[in-house]
This record gives structure tokens, C-alpha cells and sequence, in this order.
């Protein structure tokens, strides 16, 4: 099992670790580390991109997927020799300008969530997505928001520095604490928790920035309302 440095500080873009196997599958070559500080795409979340290199030895990571248990470094396929990989000592290097973009409209996404939330009860968030340039988040019910109304709440919520907290709780405790969840949560994933000042928390497994401030500006650029679906896309700046 990879030890998932990235839950542990979205901040880390270097780390060690060893080379404890590689393979391929339809997606190409890939390589799996004892620990990583890369973000397998998941959540909503792109996957970070960066370089793994040792002695002899330079591989640039393009993707990053978590398949069933194994966390899969996919890797520049042009360097074909990796008999000699097992068990090298590595350094991992991720795009540290990325992570950060990644971050920022993950967290973007759900402090959006939230201040939709509180202000019109009748819509509940159930999916976001939030790639660079195509974010979104999607709520259920009939209800459209005054446009005006839940950005001066965003903005204001940017401003106040809202700190974000991160903890671990099982699935049963946090639904007698908070709220039942609608949806599943993959049993290889850990139930981990975000929760932004004193909104309602909810579970997540991304990378987050440490307070709203550091998420800059949030852009709302369209509203839609279909089927008792709204979707609202936005951007960060």
C-alpha cells in the first residue's frame, strides 16, 4: 500500500521514496512508489504532473491514477529499459504551480457548495467539478439563485480568511454528527473531512489550500436550471 503524502500537506512538492514496481495497462507504463506526494485524479480533481528521477534515471509523470488499490504513476513511455527500476531510491519532484491551481478550485468548489447551501436550503451540492477552465458544481433541486445575492456571500466568505480543517472520522460517526450522506464512498478511500470556518463539513479526498483567502477570486460564469438540476459554472483568478 502507497502511503499517500498528498493527504498529509497539500504543500509538499518534494518527497523520497522507493520504486517498488513496473508495469503497464491500456493507459501505458506506469510505476508505483512506496509513498507519493502525487495526486491520483479523482474527486473532481486533476492529477498532478511532475518527474521522478534517481541514478540513471528520469521519468516524467503525464497522469496519475488511483486503480482499485495501487496508485499508478503513469510515465513517459519512451524510456522502455525499467528492469533496473525495482526497488531504486527515488526523488519526487510535482508541478508545484499546478497542485496549487488544483487546489485552489477544489476548494473554490466546495466553499461554493457551501455558501449556495446557507443561503437557499432547498438546493444540496452533489457533484463538483473542478478542472481548470471547465469547473462546476451541480446542485439538486428547483430553486435559482440570486446571482448577486451568493457572490457578495462568496466573496465576503474569501475575504474573511476562512480557515479549512482537515480530519478523519468513520462514515457512521460523522452521519450521527452532521447529516446522512445521499452517495457512496469507495471502501479503498479513506473518509476524510473538510470543513471550511464553520460551514457544514463534507467528506473529500482532495488537496485544499490552508484559508478561502488563498483561494483568490471566484468567477460565477454561468447558471443553468434543467430538470431540477442547477448547474453553476465558475472560475478562480
Amino acid at each position: 500500500m502507497t502511503a499517500q503524502l498528498y493527504l498529509e500537506n497539500t504543500y509538499l512538492f518534494e518527497s523520497k521514496a522507493h520504486i517498488l514496481k513496473h508495469d503497464a495497462d491500456d493507459k501505458g507504463a506506469y510505476v508505483l512508489l512506496d509513498q507519493t506526494i502525487f495526486y491520483p485524479q479523482g474527486g473532481g480533481q486533476k492529477s498532478d504532473y511532475g518527474k521522478i528521477t534517481g541514478d540513471g534515471f528520469e521519468l516524467i509523470v503525464h497522469d496519475v491514477r488511483q486503480v482499485e488499490s495501487e496508485i499508478r504513476h503513469y510515465i513517459d513511455a519512451s524510456n522502455s529499459d525499467y528492469s533496473a527500476l525495482k526497488n531504486c531510491a527515488a526523488k519526487c519532484v510535482i508541478d508545484g504551480d499546478r497542485r496549487l491551481l488544483n487546489a485552489r478550485y477544489h476548494t473554490a468548489g466546495h466553499l461554493l457548495g457551501n455558501v449556495v447551501e446557507s443561503k437557499y436550503p432547498s438546493l444540496k451540492a452533489q457533484k463538483c467539478h473542478a478542472f481548470s477552465g471547465e469547473a462546476y458544481i451541480e446542485f439538486h433541486g428547483f430553486e435559482m439563485p440570486n446571482d448577486q445575492l451568493f457572490s457578495n456571500a462568496l466573496q465576503n466568505a474569501i475575504a474573511e480568511n476562512l480557515e479549512t480543517k482537515i480530519f478523519e472520522m468513520d462514515r457512521r460517526s460523522f452521519e450521527s454528527i452532521y447529516y446522512k450522506l445521499p452517495y457512496e464512498i469507495p471502501e479503498n478511500k479513506k473518509f476524510r473531512v473538510l470543513q471550511i470556518g464553520n460551514y457544514s463539513p463534507i467528506p473529500c479526498g482532495g488537496t485544499h489550500v490552508r484559508s478561502t483567502k488563498e483561494i483568490g477570486e471566484i468567477t460565477i460564469n454561468k447558471m443553468k436550471q434543467k430538470n431540477g438540476i442547477l448547474r453553476i459554472s465558475f472560475g478562480v483568478k
